[in-house]
């Protein structure tokens, strides 16, 4: 029975989301102002017949106009084809038509009313669905979509996926809540296409084709640094996804708007908003190892007749894990304003807080000197319960959205994060002698890091008509500035140091209580790049865009490496890095061909560039970087947006060559400095990737959901003849997928999926050591593989009544045994997660 929501007179915000709001943010008092766009003028619009909440957030994405519907009233209705020329109110009475729905106006709004024929002009009152123009990208919140109507990660403007000519995929609020995905990590183990590798035991490294993603933006905006082993030190944060509305990603090389970086790919993360209706939700959870996680989300009107509104979410999560000794509590807030502060120009301000408390510092196990896998249980934890990890991030972040006509805008953006973390490390290092069955030391460290990221984003977007042909163009320019300090201290370990791997509790090791002196500090440790970009989007002919596109960017990096005396009294400069790359032009090109209304075929031309600045050509006294790495990526495939937009689908055929990549310059003598500046090498290295992206995703028939993908990657080191990437499975597919039942079963909706791929495998030289923690052999090859596997997920979910429903999920159902992450004979084996369960109750006001 489809809910009843009652409309709410504006009136002033619960005391409690007033105070929070309050604290995050200043905004001052504001005159009522409007944010349509002018319904006089005619504009060109081709948006073809489908859904109709979805055709709908397209016109309001190209108009501006202001929506609001109850998500019930839309649901299984289908929109009019609007094609020509048009008024904005034209536009909307014409998707109307046929739907049994009318638009009625209301201040500087519209809201969906049932046509007289079908409710004697009645108006049905807001409810669940809130439809907006202005923004990055396009919301997936209440919709129930597994895949989103536009994008903004490769274009910077809202573009469906069908007019953008590279791979995007799309984690949309409908999957996050079906997989109860809380943070970034397993929102990319759900992306097609994409490896998810354990770098420490909190941090994860993505990798798509190959390649490693490092780049990440927040709703669009200028490029920041993620947080990986590369060194960086730049982002301790595991992004939480209470803040987010969606996450996108597109695969390859990424330059137009990402910067510099490897040609994996870019992660594009689009926050909540606020809505101009009053919305409550309230989810808790309980699942297995003690994991407790509970999140409210408010927002609504503020005041002004709605030309204020805000939101606030305040989450927080209290967990252990299938690993011994280790858990993690961690509190999140997040709070947004939106005003219209004019007819056509809309301010956003809002902030991010999180802290996080980790306990126990390692869950990677070691293996035999040998390389056999040593057959641990999975819950066997190498680290202590006074080992710790504390963290603190803030985010504050600011955009204006003005409108210079009805073709034409302007956004600007800047957004300050900042995050620190102190770590007191209990870890192990060495591999296990098969005979004696020790090997294995303990040994601890102290770090402490942080990191604050300033950026910059502004940019003028536009449409435009040239020869009776329709145009887009968008030309700006962004500015990422970080600054970093690294400090830690030797490592510690304690008399005999030694671990008996197999009952970890015969070994205990107490907590050393008194720190070494800090002997290592990376300082400063900073990065600047800035540029220009530009993406001219012309139909050539009735069915064919061309895409041209540019980037003009600088870089520069500097950083300083020290180490002290055993007093901690004298410091001596290890390595000294100051580097700065010429101007560099990465140029875009595509091309995209509708073959139908549904159909069209596409072929894109990307680059992209890495800086290698860690690394030093000869001689060592010269102190000069090598040349970075250059990346292209060829692309071509097929997309379909069926259904009216309801399913979106793709095939692709990729091509990447990364160029430059350095080698050993057997010239010089080498040496190598962690993290540091590194000696002695030359450009030269090439690398190949290649393969096949298909995907399918929304809802294929009435109340059926699905998402699935299939990869093929090839990828080879030219130079060496062995893989690029041996950790990039060259066969893997996702599925997940939800159908609510039919008739008396009808509030119930089940679902389940399967993550499968084949074998993978490490390779490389490894230290052994002796209980002592001496060197015993400093270079052993090893190579060890992980078969391949498939994981097998499902769900129920009950809805109790028009509020409040209930979801069971079940992940590994089989209790697959695998490893997750394969590192070396000493350290970096990480289990996958056993068979677990998570019981959620969700409320919506």
């Amino acid at each position: 029975m489809p809910s009843q929501h009652k409309h709410v007179p504006s009136q002033p915000i619960p005391l409690l989301l007033a105070i929070a709001l309050s604290l995050g943010t200043a905004a001052p008092l504001m005159a009522p102002s409007v944010a349509v766009a002018s319904e006089a003028q005619r504009q060109a619009f081709d948006i073809p017949a489908g859904p109709l909440a979805r055709q709908l957030n397209a016109l309001a994405a190209q108009t501006g106009l202001l929506l609001a519907a109850d998500a019930n009233l839309t649901r299984d209705r289908h929109s009019h084809a609007v094609q020509g020329q048009f008024s904005a109110q034209e536009a909307l009475d014409l998707m109307l038509t046929g739907s049994g729905l009318a638009a009625q106006r209301s201040g500087d709004r519209y809201q969906l009313v049932l046509a007289p024929q079908d409710n004697a002009g009645a108006a049905l009152e807001l409810g669940a669905t809130t439809i907006m123009g202005q923004g990055m990208g396009q919301a997936t919140e209440n919709t129930g979509s597994y895949t989103p109507g536009l994008t903004s990660v490769g274009s910077k403007s809202p573009t469906s996926l069908k007019e953008t000519p590279q791979s995007v995929s799309v984690v949309t609020r409908q999957l996050i809540e079906d997989r109860q995905i809380t943070d970034i990590n397993d929102a990319m183990k759900a992306v097609p296409g994409v490896t998810v590798q354990s770098a420490t035991f909190r941090i994860q490294d993505f990798y798509s084709r190959g390649f490693p993603i490092q780049n990440i933006q927040l709703d669009g905006a200028a490029p920041m640094a993620l947080g990986t082993t590369a060194g960086s030190f730049y982002s301790s944060n595991i992004y939480d996804m209470a803040e987010f509305d969606h996450v996108e990603v597109l695969r390859g090389s990424s330059a137009l708007f990402g910067g510099t970086g490897d040609p994996g790919g870019i992660i594009n993360l689009v926050r909540k908003r606020p809505l101009d209706f009053y919305q409550l939700k309230f989810t808790a959870s309980a699942g297995s190892w003690d994991n407790y996680r509970s999140e409210v989300d408010v927002t609504g009107p503020l005041g002004f007749d709605g030309k204020l509104r805000g939101r606030m979410v305040v989450a927080y999560q209290d967990r252990q894990y299938f690993v011994d000794n280790r858990g993690t509590d961690k509190p999140v807030f997040y709070g947004v304003l939106e005003a219209d502060v004019t007819d056509d120009t809309m301010l956003t301000a809002g902030m991010r807080f999180n802290r996080v408390h980790e306990t126990g510092t390692a869950s990677a196990l070691p293996r035999y000197s040998n390389g056999a896998d040593l057959g641990l249980p999975r819950h066997t934890g190498l680290s202590t319960t006074w080992a710790y990890a504390d963290g603190f991030s803030r985010e504050y972040f600011a955009k204006v959205d003005h409108r210079l006509n009805d073709d034409w805008k302007l956004n600007f953006s800047y957004t300050n994060i900042y995050d620190t973390i102190e770590t007191n490390n209990a870890t192990t290092l060495g591999s296990v002698n098969p005979v004696t069955g020790t090997g294995v030391t303990r040994y601890g460290t102290w770090i402490t890091q942080w990191s604050e990221q300033n950026l910059w984003d502004a940019n003028v977007s536009g449409d435009f008509s040239l020869f009776g042909l329709n145009h887009r163009l968008v030309v700006g320019g962004d500015y990422q500035e970080i600054d970093s300090r690294w400090q830690g201290t030797g490592r510690f370990t304690t008399a005999g140091g030694t671990v008996n791997v197999f009952d970890p509790n015969a070994t205990p090791w107490d907590d050393p209580g008194t720190r070494p002196i800090v002997s290592r500090d990376y300082k400063p440790n900073s990065q600047t790049q800035y540029g220009l970009y530009s993406s001219l989007r012309l139909q050539v002919a009735e069915p064919l865009h061309v895409i041209l596109g540019a980037r003009v960017q600088r870089y520069k990096f500097d950083q300083t490496y020290q180490t002290a005396n055993a007093a901690g009294t004298v410091w001596t400069q290890q390595s000294r890095v100051d580097m700065r790359e010429p101007t560099k032009v990465t140029p875009f090109g595509g091309i995209v061909y509708d073959l139908t209304d549904e159909w069209a075929a596409y072929a894109s031309y990307a680059e992209i560039f890495k800086p290698q600045q860690n690394l030093l050509a000869g001689p060592a006294s010269s102190g000069s970087t090598l040349d970075p790495m250059t990346g292209k990526t060829y692309e071509t495939g097929i997309k379909g947006e069926l259904f009216g937009g309801a399913v979106n689908t793709s095939i692709a055929l990729y091509y990447t060559k990364r160029e430059d990549q350095a080698v050993l310059d057997p010239s010089y003598p080498s040496s190598s400095v962690l993290f540091g500046g590194s000696c002695c090498y030359v450009n030269g290295g090439e690398t190949i990737s290649k393969g096949i992206d298909m995907e399918i995703s929304g809802e294929v028939l009435p109340d059926w959901m699905l998402m699935a993908s299939y990869t093929l990657n090839l990828n080879k080191n030219r130079d060496t003849g062995t893989a690029l990437s041996t950790v990039t499975p060259k066969h893997m597919a996702k599925l997940f997928t939800t159908y609510r039942l039919p008739g008396a079963f009808n509030d119930f909706r089940v679902g389940g999926g399967v993550d499968i791929q084949n074998a993978t495998k490490v390779s490389g030289t490894a230290a052994t050591f002796d209980s002592q923690g001496n060197v015993v052999q400093a270079s052993v090859p090893f190579e060890y593989q992980q078969s391949g596997y498939a994981i097998w997920n499902a769900m129920v979910d009950y809805r109790i009544d028009e509020h409040w429903n209930v979801a069971l999920n079940g992940n590994n159902l089989f209790d697959k045994k695998y490893y997750q992450t394969v590192g070396t004979s000493t350290y970096g084996n990480t289990y996958g997660d056993p068979r677990n369960f998570m019981v959620t109750v969700r409320a919506t006001y």
